[in-house]
Formats: C-alpha cells, sequence, structure tokens
C-alpha cells in the first residue's frame, strides 16, 4: 500500500513537472512511479510520452508496447505506437498499431487519417481508400481523413478527385492549417492559376502559418506570376527566419522578375552560402547572370542544372528557363523542354496560350531554315497573331519568313504593320534594313543575269 502511495505521488509530481515542461525531472518521477508499480499501464504511457518527447523512440515504443499489453481495452498506447512508428518512417509497424487502435475506437479520427496516410506511403492505395470509406463511416466530418486521401490522389495524379477531397477538408475542417496551400499547389499543376489567389489569401487572413507553409504560398505566387503578393510573403517572412536558403532563392526570384538585379544577385549569392547545392539556385544564378549579361557563365549553369535536375515543372519557371536556353543558343535543349512539359504538337493542344506559342515560334525559326521548319515556325506565329492581334513578335517572325521565302512584298506588308504598331522596335527596324539590302541584292542579280 505504502509502495502504490509513493508511486502516486511520483507520478503527481511528473504531471506537474510535465506543465513546466521539466521533461528530464519529469522523467525521473515517472521512471519511480513505474519502478514502485509495473503494473500501471497509465504510468507506462504517460512515461512514453515523456521519452518521446526528450526524442528517445526506442525507449518510449518499449513503453508503449508494455502498456498496451497491460491496457488490452486501451485505445491510447496503440495509438500512441502508431503516430511514433509513423514518424520515424516505419509505416508497416505502424499500419499494425493503428488498425489495433480503431479495432478498440473506430472513432478516432487521429488513427484513421495517419493509417490513410501510412499505407499510401508504402503504396497500398486500395486498402488507403479502403480505410477512408470506413473513416467516412465511423467518423461523423473526418476532415483529416479528407486530405490524406487527396495527398494520396495527388501522388497519383488524379487531380479531380483530389481536389474533391481537398475541399470537401477544408469545408469540414476550416482551421485546417496548409490544407488551402495544397489545394492551390493542385490547381496549379491542373493549370488553373488563377482560382490560387483567393485560397492563399484566405490562407494567410486566418494568422500566421508554418515557415514551409509560407514558402509555398510565395512559390505559388510567383509561378502564377504574383510578384508583389510573393514579395511581401517573403519580405514577412525574412523577419523570423533570415538564414532560410530557399527563402533567399524565392527572394532573388522575385527581385529578378522585378527588374532589381541588384538585390537578385545579392540573395543569390546568400542562397549560395547557405546551401550551395539547392534545388534550383543554379537556374536562378544563371537567369540573373543571363539578365547582366553573362551569357557564357550562364550557358554553363543552365546546361549543368539540366543535367543534374531536369527541368522544373512550374509553368512560369519554365517557360523561362526555355527562353534563357534559347538565348543561350541552347535551341535543342529548349525545344526538349517546351515538349517535355507542353507536348510535341503545341500548334493543336495549345493553341489559345500565346506565351508557348511564341517559345515554339522562335524555336522552329532558330533550329534551321528548312521547309518544314519554316512551314512551322509561319503557322505557329499565325496563331499567335489571332490570338494577340497586337504581338509584335508574331509580326517579325512572318516578315522574317516571308524575307527567307524571297516573299518581298509580303515581307514589307508585315514590317509595315509591325511598325504602326510599335514604331520604335529595334527588330522591326533591323528587318526594314534587312528587307531592303536583300531586295536591292535582289533586283541587282536580275539585272546581271
Amino acid at each position: 500500500m505504502a509502495e502504490q502511495s509513493r508511486g502516486e505521488q511520483h507520478a503527481n509530481r511528473a504531471r506537474e513537472m510535465l506543465r513546466q515542461g521539466r521533461l528530464k525531472d519529469a522523467e525521473r518521477e515517472l521512471r519511480a512511479a513505474v519502478a514502485s508499480d509495473p503494473s500501471r499501464g497509465d504510468w507506462m504511457l504517460q512515461f512514453g510520452w515523456t521519452l518521446e518527447a526528450i526524442g528517445r523512440h526506442d525507449e518510449a515504443l518499449q513503453q508503449y508496447r508494455q502498456s498496451a499489453s497491460l491496457l488490452p481495452t486501451a485505445r491510447d498506447p496503440r495509438l500512441a505506437q502508431g503516430v511514433l512508428l509513423a514518424k520515424v518512417g516505419k509505416h508497416a509497424d505502424a499500419v499494425t498499431a493503428l488498425e489495433s487502435a480503431l479495432r478498440i475506437d473506430p472513432k478516432c479520427e487521429t488513427a484513421a487519417s495517419l493509417l490513410i496516410r501510412c499505407l499510401a506511403q508504402l503504396g497500398r492505395h486500395e486498402d488507403a481508400e479502403t480505410a477512408y470509406y470506413m473513416a467516412l463511416d465511423a467518423i461523423k466530418r473526418p476532415a483529416t481523413s479528407h486530405l490524406e486521401i487527396a495527398r494520396s490522389l495527388l501522388a497519383r495524379g488524379d487531380l479531380q478527385r483530389a481536389e474533391h477531397c481537398y475541399r470537401r477538408a477544408i469545408t469540414e475542417g476550416p482551421s485546417l492549417g496548409g490544407a488551402r496551400t495544397e489545394l492551390a499547389r493542385l490547381l496549379l499543376l491542373a493549370e488553373r492559376p488563377a482560382e490560387t489567389a483567393p485560397l492563399l489569401a484566405e490562407e494567410l487572413r486566418r494568422g500566421p502559418i508554418p515557415a514551409p507553409f509560407a514558402l509555398e504560398v510565395a512559390r505559388i505566387h510567383l509561378a502564377c506570376g504574383r510578384v508583389h503578393e510573393a514579395v511581401q510573403v517573403l519580405e514577412q517572412l525574412a523577419r523570423g527566419e533570415p538564414s532560410n536558403p530557399r527563402l533567399h532563392l524565392l527572394l532573388a526570384r522575385a527581385m529578378r522578375r522585378r527588374g532589381d538585379l541588384v538585390r537578385a544577385l545579392r540573395h543569390t549569392e546568400v542562397a549560395s552560402r547557405l546551401a550551395a547545392d539547392l534545388p534550383g539556385l543554379a537556374t536562378e544564378a544563371a537567369l540573373v547572370g543571363l539578365a547582366r549579361g553573362f551569357t557564357q557563365d550562364a550557358r554553363g549553369l543552365l546546361i549543368k542544372e539540366l543535367d543534374a535536375r531536369g527541368a522544373p515543372t512550374d509553368r512560369v519557371d519554365l517557360l523561362e528557363l526555355v527562353e534563357a536556353l534559347l538565348n543561350c543558343g541552347l535551341v535543342d535543349r529548349a525545344a526538349k523542354a517546351l515538349a517535355g512539359r507542353f507536348g510535341p504538337d503545341v500548334l493543336h493542344a495549345h493553341a489559345d496560350d500565346r506565351d508557348v506559342l511564341r517559345l515554339a515560334a522562335r524555336i522552329a525559326l532558330e533550329q534551321g531554315a528548312s521547309s518544314g521548319n519554316l512551314r512551322l515556325g509561319r503557322a505557329l506565329s499565325r496563331r499567335l497573331l489571332r490570338v494577340d492581334p497586337a504581338s509584335v513578335v508574331a509580326l517579325h517572325n512572318l516578315a522574317l519568313i516571308a524575307l527567307r521565302r524571297r516573299r518581298f512584298g509580303a515581307a514589307w506588308a508585315w514590317i509595315k504593320r509591325g511598325r504602326t504598331l510599335a514604331p520604335a522596335d529595334q527588330g522591326l527596324k533591323k528587318l526594314r534594313t534587312l528587307w531592303l539590302c536583300t531586295a536591292w541584292l535582289t533586283r541587282q542579280r536580275r539585272a546581271v543575269k
């Protein structure tokens, strides 16, 4: 009886120490409590929680298992075991523990959502969907289960169902942190960038968010062309995490797109000092260098980054890369990167996308002067002009193609139309000079004959 009383005293002191954050002292008291009465599974569970908080995971797991053996109808030891096993990446073992917890309490949302995540991590997607439907049947508003199955569906490329589940998660759990950001990422993949802005604004309006989500918010803004919004998020985050390398990479990208090359270069250098092998850093350094006129250095960096990591997936980033490759003379690499993202038949698959049409036309013209390339470049430029009647690039392309084909009347008509829209355009002025020289030489040759 005295031993039991001493054990209770140790356990009570441990609870007070845990409230004060004194983990080491709480561990000592709980160890004494468990030693005084090894049959108390609840003390063992609390001891395991304390060991896990300290970071001694193996000992914590041992306490959870002993607690579960002493408390055969208790959910919490099995749930704690499953959560910790999932945290350390032992997903198969976590599944067993979580299924055991759900057999005792089918309405435990934490166990249900974590089981879906572990099954998806193991590649058992059908079992994950079964666990999801069981959660729908047992739990009234399983917001986190919707979120986990949405992540699984997104990983499998099922964007339509993933979007539905993300929206259900947000509806049933409006306070879920990061869910709106994840949905915005999905919409970006689905090439619906305009729909991401209200989601991200709502995410930020709900209060401070963790740094990884804030960086993702900024990245999505940049990928959608919203530089001002991205800078606002990044500058606010920089006050709390000034040594985050990814933060400086995104700031470099934002400053370059704003035309502030001095600050872009500074942030690129800081990111390089913090993490020299950061994905995307070499590409950003190349783009900044290219904007400053260092074409050869940029060319080497772009080749190295493409060989190591491949092309980016975000639309704006990829289009920037393709244009940079063209500016460095890497036409074949630019063509491969554009086709890898938008497919080989841009003219039909992306007939209303002016940016893709513009780059595809330029690639066709720079790949050579063969009749096939000229024909494709002409078709792409005509389509671009139909989409954007004020496109000086399309008029320039059509004039150049007509000159290459010695169709001087058509070339002059395109040049005249372009100069009406943009009288100061240097490219059209050069084309006019080229037209005059080529037409004069052609007349001289005819005269000699």
